[in-house]
């Protein structure tokens, strides 16, 4: 009787390299997985999931600070962690600014002294700086 062979083919079709950039479909590559290939790489994932390092309590707080942090990398005032440029996107900067407003709306009377101010600094900070950028 003949071995039946249990495995299948993975093509990876994304249009966008492992560096974030689009590819051009020359560029793109399609390298073949096989099962287990995949599921040898999923159980390395998991055996390295808990060492990472422990990410701070999410909290409001946190919540803000990484908002404003993604509109400073958004309006080019800092660098993009994944690649290190500094690249504006200010349509997207707009947007986060205008989610920390609807927050601040949504939440007025609910935060305490401390998660309001920093909330208040942000914005004024963030829409200072974006309106600074779009007048140039």
């Amino acid at each position: 009787m003949a071995e039946e062979k249990n495995e299948f083919k993975v093509t990876d079709r994304r249009i966008f390299g492992a560096d974030g950039q689009l590819q051009e479909p020359s560029q793109s590559k399609e390298p073949e997985l096989s099962f287990s290939d995949a599921a040898a790489d999923l159980s390395r994932a998991s055996s390295d999931f808990g060492k990472e390092k422990k990410l701070p309590e999410m909290n409001f707080q946190m919540l803000i600070i990484s908002l404003s942090t993604s509109a400073l990398v958004q309006l080019g005032i800092a660098p993009n962690p994944a690649n290190g440029k500094t690249e504006q996107d200010l349509i997207t900067a707009k947007q986060t600014i205008d989610i920390l407003g609807i927050l601040q709306e949504k939440t007025k009377g609910n935060l305490t002294s401390e998660e309001s101010r920093l909330l208040d600094q942000c914005l004024y900070d963030l829409k200072l700086s974006y309106l600074s950028l779009v007048q140039k």
